[in-house]
């Protein structure tokens, strides 16, 4: 029997902040491989045995200070390259999460480096190229990122499914309180940046709508403190500060447990950049694998999901409150037809297994 291969994940960065990275290493660890996570420090537990983790602090990476920062990457790359080139005969390959080691390139020797291209980001094609293999996570963006980076061949393509094989989704108790009184939750988890995000136009749209639906917001970790403030004026300022409600980010797998609980999920982008009109956002898979039906901005590739999905997928025009009001009440006025269409993608499309096989397979072990 083939011996399976030992996996380096480094990220300097909390993985928490990227759950692609965490549904691969779960997929790995579940398989047999042998996986070794080294980062600065993380809040992420991974339950199975054969990962291993090894950080560099008992405390979050600083934020703010510029010198506390420099002295946090110059000891995550100590640390991290005293680990490497000690172990390093023993690493069959490398995947990136994100490219945030230095030189890796250089130093990898026999090792193999997977890149898992999250953004679709000009300023990263560089690190495109000086990978091995290439992974990302929707088919536009393959083709457009093998044509601008110039790349040799075109990139793996593996969607970002959520996948946590060892955890049960239960209801998310304090959603489950917002909606006494028959309120309809719908739920927005994510980045707070209002003009990448259409956040003040999502929250008009309840101006649309009848006083039992309700806004839900779960920020991202990353808070931006001025467009969070923004958005409270503006909920203010439509004096719907009674149906619009923030909550603390989740730790994963945790936020699943409130996306399964939500009644209608969104995951809107602002038409502002390539990256967003061919997003591959990990929400369309996190709501609907959790039987939560999804609005998204009403660009080509979604258009062509809600098509083949109706009312599972569905799409409006980011820009326009009252066409997203519209699209919310078709969603409950057809609920048998999203039901089944919530059925028929989970089959299709949201089998986490099927598809990183196939790449595990191309990869790890061609």
């Amino acid at each position: 029997m083939k011996e399976k291969s030992t996996i380096l994940f480094p990220l300097m960065r909390d993985f928490k902040t990227i759950p692609p990275t965490i549904a691969i290493i779960n997929y790995l660890a579940k398989n047999g491989y042998e996986i070794e996570v080294f980062t600065y420090y993380t809040q992420v537990q991974f339950k199975i045995e054969n990962v291993k983790i090894i950080t560099c602090s008992k405390f979050p990476y600083p934020v703010g200070s510029i010198l506390k920062r420099i002295m946090a990457k110059s000891l995550f790359h100590f640390k991290f390259y005293f680990y490497f080139f000690k172990n390093k005969i023993r690493i069959n390959f490398i995947w990136l999460g994100a490219w945030d080691v230095w030189g890796l390139n250089i130093f990898k020797g026999k090792s193999k480096i997977i890149y898992q291209y999250h953004e679709l980001e000009e300023s990263k094609y560089h690190n495109c190229r000086k990978s091995d293999y290439l992974i990302v996570p929707e088919e536009n963006r393959a083709w457009i990122t093998y044509f601008q980076a110039k790349l040799k061949k075109l990139p793996y393509i593996l969607p970002n499914i959520p996948y946590y094989s060892d955890y049960d989704v239960m209801i998310d108790p304090e959603i489950e309180k917002l909606k006494k009184d028959n309120k309809i939750v719908i739920m927005y988890s994510g980045l707070l940046d209002i003009k990448k995000r259409n956040l003040k136009e999502l929250v008009s749209s309840l101006s649309f709508l009848s006083k039992e639906y309700i806004l839900v917001l779960i920020p991202s970790f990353n808070v931006n403190i001025k467009d969070e403030e923004n958005l409270r004026n503006h909920i203010r300022e439509l004096h719907l500060k009674e149906r619009v409600f923030f909550l603390k980010s989740r730790v994963p797998p945790k936020h699943l447990d409130s996306m399964s609980t939500a009644d209608i999920g969104v995951g809107f982008y602002s038409p502002t950049s390539l990256n967003n009109i061919y997003a591959a956002p990990n929400r369309l898979y996190e709501f609907i694998n959790n039987n939560t039906p999804v609005i998204l901005p009403n660009f080509p590739s979604f258009k062509s999901l809600a098509k083949e999905y109706p009312f599972a997928v569905n799409v409006a025009d980011p820009n326009s409150p009252k066409e997203i009001a519209e699209v919310i009440l078709a969603i409950n006025e057809n609920s048998k037809s999203m039901k089944m269409s919530i059925r028929k993608f989970k089959v299709e499309r949201g089998n986490y297994e099927y598809f990183a096989k196939q790449i595990i397979e191309k990869i790890i072990e061609s």
